[in-house]
């Protein structure tokens, strides 16, 4: 029986299931003579995880990222007292052209979060980011949790590093983690934020680096995310 998310002909379409989809509206090829060769990788995202296990993993991470950045919008919205403090600390700036500044690039950021899936995913690959058309970084390339091509914001994909897979948790108060590697590839997207990097972290000592230079600030992808996440709970798991 075809349920939801199968295909005509009943075969599963689930983001969870190990197989992928090749082509959803034929099962046997009905043109004399045609042919599709089709190549695929099977080499894991992750090797301390499999596929499945990862995608479950980023579903999870996408929908929490999602609701920070809910709450940053909601606060800047509401502009109280708590929201001037947490600007200041992270921009030592809370006027209202900096409250527009942030609250119009987080929409975007939103938006573009919200159209990212576990098959956003993907495995870094130095021949993917020449397809889309951005110079590979092979710098510190075993040390890199994840990166994105800032300007493709037709395709967008967050390529995942080794950092990423066994050198982050999931979530972290007051430092760096899966979580908010997620949230800081999507201030690179050129229709958000387009942040660059020049100065990572979100501890304390990037929040003073950050108020000593409100014009760095305002663009570093650290900043914009120490300022979504730094200090939120723990979602329950």
């Amino acid at each position: 029986m075809k349920e939801a998310g199968d295909n005509v002909y009943g075969f599963k379409q689930s983001e969870e299931e190990e197989w992928f989809l090749i082509h959803d509206t034929a099962v046997t090829n009905t043109i004399p003579g045609s042919i599709v060769e089709v190549m695929i990788d099977t080499t894991p995202i992750c090797p301390n995880m499999t596929d499945k296990e990862f995608r479950i993993k980023a579903k999870l991470l996408l929908g929490w990222a999602a609701t920070l950045v809910e709450r940053r919008i909601a606060d800047l919205n509401r502009y109280d007292g708590a929201t001037r403090e947490r600007m200041l600390y992270w921009f030592n700036r809370s006027d209202q052209d900096m409250r527009q500044y942030l609250a119009t690039g987080f929409s975007r950021h939103l938006a573009a979060l919200n159209s990212l899936t576990p098959a956003s995913l993907v495995r870094s690959d130095p021949n993917l980011d020449r397809i889309l058309g951005c110079v590979p970084n092979m710098k510190n390339i075993d040390r890199e949790a994840a990166h994105v091509c800032g300007p493709n914001t037709e395709r967008r994909l967050v390529s995942i590093g080794m950092k990423f897979c066994s050198g982050l948790r999931d979530q972290n108060m007051y430092g760096d983690s899966r979580l908010s590697t997620l949230i800081h590839e999507v201030t690179h997207f050129a229709d958000t934020f387009a942040s660059d990097d020049p100065r990572y972290g979100i501890d304390p000592t990037a929040a003073e680096w950050a108020r000593n230079h409100p014009g760095q600030a305002l663009r570093n992808a650290d900043t914009l995310t120490g300022y979504v996440v730094y200090g939120e709970p723990l979602f329950p798991i």
